[in-house]
């Protein structure tokens, strides 16, 4: 099996600089998606820091976050979900840390989608107003539930979309990475087949572009990945670009090999505790080769002293040693 992945991003038409992120790593079969909030600069730190520190920590360190128990999950996920759901909350952690020590980046935020491809199942992860959608047979399913008012009065007053947009602002969102020290994460787990084709995307795309169309665009593009990022992309920008717009495209390909791992309907898993902070700081502060976190260079100092100490008695005895002989 193999995974045909490609990433569009646009400023539009309208905004001045672009707070969008993706990153595509395709050796772990992740891909994710940040769209981030709070100002020029704000916006644009968030999201790198969201999409930076989740795709290091799951490529670098995915056994050892696995196992770390201190970071414990309150129920079993396969390994994948476990780490990725960890690297969220590691980076809900930093963005808000961030956003308090500079009041420049005070009250950023950013949404999150990422995908996860391991064995025959895929996890899908969201924060915010980002979407994941599967294209499967000519049908378009979306598999994410938007994070904001509009979405929340759309379930529980049964209007549609546009009657619920048209009651409230759609772009007030209900969850963000980094608006507070913990963050409440869905994830879902699924089958995959070969010929699955996945979009993800900001709300730059499903904001100005309705599902239907997006449906049209990837069934037209005949499962060019690249060609189907790049249309969707135009076409927000057609519909008037009022927003940054970002696209990832991940098409299955290939034999794919069945595995016992299980599916799993959207689940919330709910917002740590304060007792996690201490921990998710340190992976934040990036563990180093010797198994303790950047944060303890105080230690590996302190190991020095001995050294440089031995160092200047033997050149002090050396230096008198001289003299005796001299003498």
């Amino acid at each position: 099996m193999d995974l045909l992945c490609a990433g569009k991003t646009d400023i539009g038409l309208v905004r001045q600089a672009n707070e969008d992120s993706y990153r595509i790593l395709l050796q772990r079969k992740l891909v994710v998606v940040c769209d981030g909030m709070g100002g020029h600069r704000a916006g644009e730190v968030a999201s790198a820091t969201a999409c930076d520190l989740i795709t290091r920590l799951f490529d670098r360190h995915f056994d050892r976050l696995l196992q770390d128990d201190r970071l414990r999950l309150p129920r079993l996920f396969p390994p994948s979900t476990d780490v990725l759901a960890k690297a969220t909350r590691i980076a809900n952690h930093q963005i808000h840390r961030l956003s308090l020590g500079d009041p420049s980046l005070g009250g950023m935020g950013t949404t999150v989608v990422a995908a996860v491809v391991e064995e025959d199942i895929l996890t899908v992860l969201h924060v915010g107003d980002s979407r994941a959608y599967r294209y499967i047979d000519g049908e378009l399913q979306r598999l994410t539930i938007d994070h904001s008012w509009a979405a929340e009065i759309e379930q529980t007053e049964h209007v549609s979309a546009e009657e619920a947009r048209r009651m409230v602002n759609r772009n007030v969102i209900t969850r963000a990475l980094g608006v507070r020290e913990s963050v409440e994460i869905d994830v879902s787990v699924r089958k995959i087949v070969s010929g699955d084709l996945y979009v993800l995307c900001s709300d730059g795309l499903c904001g100005l572009v309705k599902d239907d169309d997006i449906r049209r665009v990837i069934a037209g593009g005949r499962g060019d990945v690249d060609v189907i990022a790049g249309q969707l992309v135009e076409l927000a920008n057609d519909r008037g670009g009022t927003d940054n717009v970002t696209v990832i495209v991940m098409k299955v390909v290939g034999e794919v090999p069945a595995s016992t791992l299980t599916e799993m309907p959207t689940v919330t898993i709910d917002a740590e505790p304060p007792g996690y902070f201490g921990a998710e700081e340190e992976w934040a502060a990036g563990p180093d080769n010797s198994g303790q976190t950047a944060g303890s260079g105080q230690q590996s100092g302190n190991r020095l002293f001995p050294v440089a100490a031995a160092a200047v008695v033997i050149a002090v005895l050396a230096f008198l040693f001289y003299f005796i002989l001299k003498g």
